[in-house]
Parts: C-alpha cells; structure tokens; sequence
C-alpha cells in the first residue's frame, strides 16, 4: 500500500487536529484526497435546527475515528462557534438524544485538552449500549451544537477491538531493521521502544503497548506527539515486563506503508493498542492520543 491509499482512506474517518475550525487527518498533504473536508466549510451538521427545535450556534467536529457501542467509550470532538472561533476550556454539557429528538443519555463530563494546534481536543466517555445512530449536543451556555454519530458495533469495526487476539508479526527492532529506512523518526532521538520485536514479545507471554506513529510524517499538532508522549510514561514509571514498542507508518520517507501496518490492516493513524500476556487486546485508542488516557491504559494493563 501506498501513501495515498492510507490517505484517502484517513479522509473518510476524522483527522487527528483541529484546524481553522475543521479537522485535518493526519498526514493530509496539499491536493492528498478530495474527500478532505474544506477549510472554509467547518464539518458539524447542516441544518442550523437541532433535533430539539433550537438554533444551531456550536459547530462540533468528530475526532474520533469510531464509536463503538458498549458503555464507558471514549468520544473526542472539537468545538467551534457560529463566527468560526474554536470554543476552548469551556465547561461544556454534553448529552445524547436519537434521531428524533429523545434524550438517551447524559450529562457526559468532558475535559479540554491543548494539543498544541489552534482548536484543541475535548474528550469524554458516553454510553451507547446499542449500534445505530446517535446525536451528540453540546452546550456552552446558552450555545448549542449537535454532531450525528453512527455507532457501530464491535465486531462491524474497521480495525482490531478489544478482546480479539492481536495480530503477531515481526515489527523492526535496533537489531534488526526489516529494511526500515527510519527505525524511529523522532528527534533529535529515537525512542527506546525498538528493543524487542512485536511477535516476540507475544511468544514471550509479555503484556504490550503497541504504538503505530510516525512522528516525522505527521503533519499535525495532535498526532505527532504520540510517540514522545508514550516514551515519557514507559521512562517514569515501573511496568514491571510489558513491552513498549513503536512502529513506523512508513518504511521509506513518508510514501510506501510499512509491513507491520498492512498485517494489522490499520485505516489511519497514530493508534495505540494495549495487548495482554496472552495475546488478547485490552484496549485501544486512535487518532488524538490523550497521555493521560494513554496512562490509564498502561496502569490498566500493568
């Protein structure tokens, strides 16, 4: 697979960072895909009614790649007001209604996060027991906005879940390299997540956080991070054997996607999976990754 393949199918699912009141997906580059949305036509819904019968004045953006149902999911989303200002650090009231206006669920806490870009992150956590569509509304006072979500079940994902086995293959270690012309594209160093091979620390019984970034061909604030974010948790705290290993999206500069990525039939990136002793995925997050979500999952799996 080539760049642009992984870039058209990034454009279907949300980008990684807020900017200029729309999402970018990771690695957009100038004239990458069609399917992109358009800086000056900010991606919230069209109608300026919501399913409550009041004036839309928040625009709110999906930055999660997908919501599955269950309870307790993680939901990422951006904020931007009528005048196309981003909405930052507000306490917001975040509740679920269906298609026809019922509420579902709610209030949901959300917390900003700065991820250095011009918009920011909120991140919550909702219930959605049932696949299906659902209308997230927020509200920043007296503001509203509505985002539609599909929600989909689990086993309809488009990328592993927790509780399926993890996909053992050989990922690229100092010693040996798969023909990576990067093993890790972090500077001014390479992360220290390159000392053991993803197959072999599966075979080895070993827990593992595994983290598909490519810090160098990211081209947002939200999503380059990554890979520095989850060296900075392996180095301060005491994980006992579970394996930290990254992989890179690409095995030469930015254009041909590694093997790694194609075993485990990745539709974006950056993602990190959390994978127990015996094989099985504990858990996931993808496109914004948040450290202190990601610390909640290292201590999880620990």
């Amino acid at each position: 697979m080539h760049r642009r393949a992984l870039l058209k199918s990034v454009g279907y699912a949300a980008g990684t960072v807020l900017a200029g009141g729309v999402l970018a997906a990771c690695g957009q580059e100038d004239g990458a895909d069609d399917e992109q949305p358009s800086s000056d036509a900010p991606a919230g819904r069209s109608s300026t009614q919501t399913t409550g019968g009041e004036e839309q004045t928040l625009t709110v953006v999906n930055a999660s790649f997908e919501t599955l149902a269950g309870t307790d999911q993680r939901f990422a989303f951006g904020v931007v007001s009528a005048d196309n200002v981003p909405v930052l650090d507000a306490e917001l009231d975040v509740r679920l209604r269906d298609p026809d206006g019922n509420e579902l669920a709610g209030p949901f806490p959300a917390t900003f996060v700065d991820t250095g870009g011009p918009l920011g992150v909120y991140h919550t956590r909702i219930d959605v027991p049932d696949p299906g569509p659902v209308i997230v509304v927020v509200r920043d006072g007296d503001d509203i906005g509505e985002l539609a979500v599909d929600v989909i079940a689990p086993e309809d994902s488009a990328l592993a879940v927790p509780g399926q086995d993890a996909t053992a293959v050989a990922t690229p270690t100092v010693e040996d390299a798969m023909g990576m012309e990067e093993l890790c594209t972090q500077q001014p160093d390479d992360c220290g997540m390159h000392e053991v091979s993803l197959e072999q620390a599966l075979a080895d019984g070993r827990p593992v956080a595994l983290v598909f970034a490519t810090p160098a061909y990211c081209q947002t604030a939200a999503c380059g991070p990554a890979v520095a974010d989850l060296d900075e948790i392996r180095q301060d705290g005491d994980w006992d054997d579970v394996a930290f290993i990254h992989v890179e999206i690409y095995e030469d500069a930015g254009q041909t996607v590694a093997a790694p990525v194609e075993a485990w039939d990745l539709p974006s990136e950056p993602w990190l999976f959390t994978i127990d002793r015996d094989g099985a995925i504990v858990d996931r997050l993808g496109s914004v990754l948040i450290p202190d979500e990601m610390q909640d999952m290292l201590t999880a799996l620990a």
